[in-house]
């Protein structure tokens, strides 16, 4: 089974790598880690942060792009070039297949976001001499990517059963609902009838809550949540990730190709 999902992967990582999209998106991301370092001279002893800001909003950016614009057509392309068919008639099950298109996207983006990464850490280098405070900076980019996953087999479930504009325009909108946790825990506690409390409580745990993997702000600070909330944080991923593939896998069980 790892060999299947393993050559799976390796494929759709090699696909994924030669989109041209793929190439745009790193580019313009790479343009506002570099414009960082213009806009923090102009800007009154903020400069540090304003580079620490734009570098981590480019790389979250760069992955949830690369999701949008890659993820969308996973299942797509392969349905179009009749290649899905070839691949469900030999001895690999629709999970596999699941498994390895998530596994080679993620290492698509983990492979971006290194890079980016990287040039983020040499601009920060270039402006203050020192590497303190990365470690902060890379656990948020790590959460960063944690959370991309996520989003990747929601992408991945919804293009189970929809077109590559619609599953984008799904994906993007869940992505939103996901950052308005806040919003809807608001809603929650300003409203009187228990019917429509009930209903958006019941909405507030089903949606994912993506601003949990959100530490941007605090990294900014230099305020970094205990060592128990980013382990729950990890929890949370593993069990709603487990849930979204279920669920994937289900759909696809049940569509025929």
């Amino acid at each position: 089974m790892f060999n299947r999902v393993l050559a799976i992967a390796l494929n759709t990582f090699r696909e994924s790598i030669r989109d041209r999209i793929l190439f745009v998106v790193a580019v313009f991301a790479l343009f506002i880690i570099g414009s960082s370092l213009f806009l923090g001279s102009i800007s009154l002893d903020q400069d540090i942060k304003i580079i620490k800001d734009f570098g981590l909003t480019a790389i979250f950016l760069l992955q949830i792009f690369i999701i949008i614009f890659v993820g969308a057509n996973l299942i797509y392309k392969e349905v179009e070039r009749k290649t899905f068919f070839l691949i469900l008639s030999k001895p690999i099950k629709k999970s596999e297949v699941i498994m390895g298109k998530w596994l080679g996207l993620s290492l698509t983006i983990f492979l971006m976001t290194a890079l980016t990464s990287l040039m983020f850490f040499g601009v920060l280098f270039i402006k203050i001499g020192t590497l303190n405070g990365i470690p902060y900076l890379i656990l948020a980019i790590l959460l960063g990517f944690i959370e991309a996953t996520l989003i990747i087999m929601i992408s991945i479930l919804f293009s189970g059963f929809t077109s590559p504009i619609l599953s984008s325009v799904y994906t993007v909108s869940l992505f939103l609902i996901g950052h308005s946790s806040s919003v809807v825990l608001g809603i929650i506690d300003r409203q009187d009838n228990v019917i429509i409390k009930y209903i958006f409580s019941v909405l507030y745990y089903i949606f994912p809550n993506l601003e949990k993997f959100n530490i941007r702000n605090d990294v900014l600070y230099n305020s970094i949540p205990v060592f128990q909330t980013l382990a729950l944080t990890v929890v949370y991923a593993l069990a709603y990730g487990a849930a979204l593939f279920l669920i994937a896998k289900f759909i696809f069980d049940r569509r025929e190709y």
